[in-house]
């Protein structure tokens, strides 16, 4: 059976975008053989900016399905991860785009392949470029006012296989290197609640985490009590960089709710503010840092139940 050439945009804002990410490309493993995956890139929102960043990657798969029938499985898996119907350039769970197929150029049917806009948006051509040099010179030709927006998140995420309920198979990329990126990687697919065990492996080395059969979630303030009296989910909001963190002002209290999205903190690096955001509505049910603290990358700030 003859394959093509893809290349499909992925973007979340909404969550944890890294385990949604990976959840992803497991789903796109399902319409093809992944070839390539790029970093993820924390981006600066386009078209509504009153929302949280994203955190975006580009995929390229060889695939069996037509341009139409690609089409069709990028929007079921999507439904599948949870996407609703909602505003345009509005926040999302996940966004999977069909960028490129082979050659074609398809303007039919609500399908438009290139991407009707690729070529103006930095979080699709620098992941692009990242996994293929012809876009190099498009990615430059944004020039560094459009680049400024867009900054490493964390390294590719490869999904080989899917995933069983309660495990994590996941194919790291040899990119992650360092004992600290395979860490934060692994960290990545284990903050999603239905991962019991993951583990990455290499030559002489392994490094496994297992999360107890018997666990229980329990509120920030119970000191460990299983029988947690928290309404719905808790959702734990980590620091997406290295820097200084802020709480906004006004200052939100433990235990405020809000009915929105709000603007809960900034962390300062290199001169750029960088806000934090609630996610949507909930109560605060934890501040876990503290205003002017230096925070690292995946640090707890805020823990928010929801529901």
């Amino acid at each position: 059976m003859h394959s093509h050439d893809a290349y499909v945009g992925i973007g979340s804002n909404v969550g944890n975008r890294l385990s949604t990410i990976e959840s992803a490309l497991v789903q796109l493993a399902k319409l093809g053989d992944i070839v390539a995956v790029s970093s993820v890139y924390r981006t600066r929102p386009w078209g509504r900016t009153d929302q949280p960043w994203f955190a975006n990657a580009v995929a390229r798969l060889r695939t069996p399905r037509s341009p139409f029938a690609l089409f069709r499985g990028l929007k079921d898996a999507e439904r599948l991860l949870g996407r609703e119907p909602g505003e345009r350039w509005g926040p999302r769970v996940i966004d999977l785009d069909l960028l490129l197929y082979d050659d074609l150029d398809v303007d039919e049917a609500g399908l438009v392949v290139p991407h009707a806009r690729m070529h103006e948006r930095a979080f699709v051509l620098v992941p692009l470029a990242e996994i293929d040099a012809r876009f190099d010179a498009l990615r430059d030709a944004l020039g560094a006012a459009n680049l400024s927006g867009v900054e490493l998140l964390a390294p590719a995420p490869i999904a080989r296989a899917a995933r069983a309920v309660g495990e994590s198979e996941t194919a790291m990329s040899d990119e992650v290197g360092t004992l600290g990126e395979r860490i934060r990687s692994l960290a990545a697919v284990f903050a999603d609640e239905e991962v019991v065990r993951a583990k990455i492996e290499r030559p002489g080395s392994e490094i496994e985490l297992r999360r107890s059969a018997n666990r229980q979630r329990s509120s920030p303030d119970s000191g460990g009590r299983s029988g947690s009296s928290e309404p719905g989910r808790l959702d734990t909001i980590k620091a997406d960089l290295v820097g200084i963190f802020h709480l906004s002002r006004p200052t939100p209290a433990q235990g405020e709710s809000f009915e929105s999205d709000r603007e809960l903190g900034y962390i300062e690096a290199l001169g750029i503010r960088t806000p934090v955001h609630s996610m949507g509505g909930g109560r605060l049910a934890s501040i876990a840092a503290s205003d002017g603290e230096p925070v690292e990358y995946g640090q707890p700030l805020f823990v928010m139940a929801r529901g």
